[in-house]
């Protein structure tokens, strides 16, 4: 599972920094042609999905980093077992919100699916919101990772055999 979420991770990571450069590319085109005085309609649209498509990858790659945004003030009083204990609730409540997300921008993704954008109608709406399942699922892929390993530092898991690596 690990070499799964690593390529996972890493393909995320190199399609945001495309993203990203895509990005500055159309604000720095943006901004040279209100310069000049052209106008050019698509640059804007181009930039704002480019930079949500950037976030929402990295996001995912944060969860599976455990770089995310947390609530982590009680893991700092806790070690050991009781600590990984409080990780894994953690986790398994942000898996439940992931998993139901991933539900729910389905459907929304399926909804917009066949909306056009303003400036080039020949791209579809639904591209757009396509990373938010991939987002969510990714996450819920990364938390069950995570989950795992936390568990295999539990006791009662020692001797199990999937620990035996």
């Amino acid at each position: 599972m690990k070499i799964l979420t690593n390529f996972i991770a890493r393909l995320q990571i190199s399609l945001g920094v495309l993203l990203l450069v895509i990005f500055l590319a159309a604000t720095l085109i943006q901004v040279i042609t209100r310069y000049l005085g052209i106008s050019v309609l698509w640059t804007e649209e181009i930039a704002v999905n480019s930079f949500i498509w950037a976030m929402f990858l990295g996001t995912a790659v944060m969860v599976k980093e455990n770089k995310h945004f947390g609530f982590d003030v009680l893991t700092h009083y806790f070690q050991g077992e009781k600590r990984s204990v409080l990780v894994i609730i953690q986790n398994l409540i942000m898996l439940i919100f992931c998993l139901f997300c991933s539900l729910y921008s389905i459907e929304i993704t399926q909804a917009f699916w066949n909306s056009r954008w303003i400036s080039i109608p020949e791209f579809r709406q639904g591209y757009v919101w396509l990373i938010m399942p991939i987002t969510f699922i990714s996450s819920s892929v990364y938390l069950v990772d995570n989950i795992y390993n936390e568990a295999k530092t539990l006791s009662c898991f020692k001797g199990a055999s999937w620990n035996s690596r």
